[in-house]
């Protein structure tokens, strides 16, 4: 595959002051670049879950948890920090209490047996949507999740 169509994202980790990491996404590669820095490189289409967080002296400064989608040749993206080119971008919040609370509903998935990586995308864009006007979430259901996976092996 031509790198050209490969995301790279930038994991960092210093501790107390830096630590931007992936929640989830099963990427194609790692680099270790030295011992507190490291890239993900993932092929077009993959879901991931990149949270970044960073402080100073004063305390935490930056909280922020993006789910996107690699693109493929011809997509539109975001251009995002650590996120080379760009992704597709399904959930964006930041903020300590909408990051918790998101990070509290991707366990909850992962409990009932879903992996964050394989959910519709197009969830992901609820949850950004209800979690911007402060409104409950909408269930993933099993049925949900069946048709998602049926429609991706139709699409291959």
């Amino acid at each position: 595959m031509c790198d050209r169509l490969l995301t790279t994202i930038e994991l960092v980790f210093y501790p107390e002051y830096r630590n931007d990491r992936l929640r989830f996404g099963k990427p194609k590669e790692r680099i270790l670049l030295d011992r507190r820095r490291a890239l993900a490189v993932f092929e077009p289409g993959n879901l991931f879950g990149y949270l970044r967080w960073s402080s100073n002296e004063f305390g935490t400064e930056v909280w922020v948890l993006v789910v996107g989608q690699t693109a493929g040749p011809g997509e539109t993206i975001t251009r995002l920090q650590g996120v080379k080119p760009g992704a597709v971008i399904l959930l964006h919040v930041s903020g300590a209490a909408h990051v918790r609370k998101m990070l509290a509903h991707l366990d909850t998935l992962e409990v009932r047996g879903f992996a964050p990586h394989k959910i519709s995308p197009a969830y992901f864009r609820h949850l950004h949507n209800r979690i911007l006007t402060r409104c409950d979430f909408r269930p993933y259901s099993n049925s949900q999740n069946r048709a998602v996976q049926a429609a991706r092996r139709v699409l291959r």
